[in-house]
C-alpha cells in the first residue's frame, strides 16, 4: 500500500512539474506598458522654413516639450525589443477622441520596413553587450527609461499651410504618443526565438502612452527665439 502511494505521488509530482513547464512555455506573451512623463516645458518663438526668407511669416509662439519614456515590461519572460520605430502624436483640447498631430510638414515621412536581417554590426549570439543599440532587453517585472527623450513641438496660436491650428492659450491640452516598434520578417522572428532564448523573447508591435494632461499659459511668459532660429 505505501509503495502504491509513493508510486502515486511521484505521478502526480511529476504531472504538476510537467504542467507548470507548459504553462511557462505556452504562456502567451505579454506586450510591454508605455509611460510618458514631461520633463521640461518652455515657450518659444520659432521661424517658418522657406526659399525666400524675405517673404517669410514673422515668427510665431510655440510650446516645446520635452517627454521621457518609461516602458515597462508586466510580464514573466524578458522582451527583446527593437529600437528603431514610427512615432505619431494624438492631441485634444478634452478628453475623449484625440486626432492626429502632424509635427512637421513633410509628405514623404520615412515608413519602417520590417528587418529581414540582423545589422552587419550587431552579433548574432547577443541582442545586447555590442555598440549596435538596434535592439534592448527589458527583464521580467521590470522598467526601463528609454535614452534618450521626445520632442514635441505645439504651435501655441499659428495657421500651418492651409491648416489652422487652435489657438491654445488658456486651454487644457491632452497628449499621447503611439509607437510603433519596426516589426521582424516570420523567418527572422523565428530564428532569434530559438538563438536568443536565454536573454529573452523578441517583441515588436505597437504601443500607446497614458494620456498626458497640462495647462498652456493664458498669457504665456516672455520668449525667446527657439534654439537654432535666431
Amino acid at each position: 500500500m505505501k509503495a502504491k502511494i509513493a508510486r502515486l505521488s511521484t505521478l502526480t509530482w511529476l504531472c504538476f512539474g510537467l504542467a507548470r513547464g507548459g504553462t511557462l512555455a505556452d504562456s502567451p506573451i505579454t506586450a510591454p506598458e508605455a509611460i510618458a512623463a514631461i520633463t521640461q516645458a518652455k515657450y518659444c518663438f520659432a521661424r517658418s522654413r522657406g526659399l525666400d526668407p524675405g517673404h517669410l511669416p514673422p515668427s510665431y509662439l510655440v510650446l516645446k516639450l520635452a517627454i521621457r519614456i518609461t516602458y515597462r515590461n508586466p510580464g514573466i519572460r524578458p522582451l527583446i525589443l527593437p529600437m528603431e520605430r514610427e512615432r505619431t502624436i494624438y492631441t485634444a483640447l478634452k478628453p475623449g477622441t484625440m486626432s492626429e498631430f502632424r509635427q512637421r510638414l513633410d509628405l514623404f515621412e520615412p515608413v519602417v520596413k520590417p528587418m529581414k536581417e540582423l545589422p552587419a554590426d550587431l552579433n548574432p549570439d547577443s541582442p545586447v553587450g555590442s555598440k549596435n543599440d538596434a535592439f534592448t532587453v527589458i527583464p521580467s517585472r521590470r522598467e526601463m527609461i528609454l535614452p534618450s527623450l521626445e520632442e514635441v513641438t505645439l504651435p501655441v496660436d499659428r495657421k500651418v499651410g492651409f491648416k489652422t491650428n487652435p489657438d491654445l492659450r488658456g486651454h487644457r491640452v491632452y497628449l499621447r504618443l503611439k509607437f510603433e516598434h519596426q516589426g521582424l520578417t516570420p523567418a527572422l522572428e523565428a530564428a532569434l526565438s530559438d538563438r536568443w532564448a536565454h536573454f529573452g523573447t523578441p517583441w515588436a508591435g505597437t504601443l500607446l502612452t497614458n494620456t498626458i494632461v497640462f495647462d498652456v499659459a493664458q498669457r504665456p511668459p516672455q520668449a525667446l527665439p527657439c534654439a537654432g532660429d535666431k
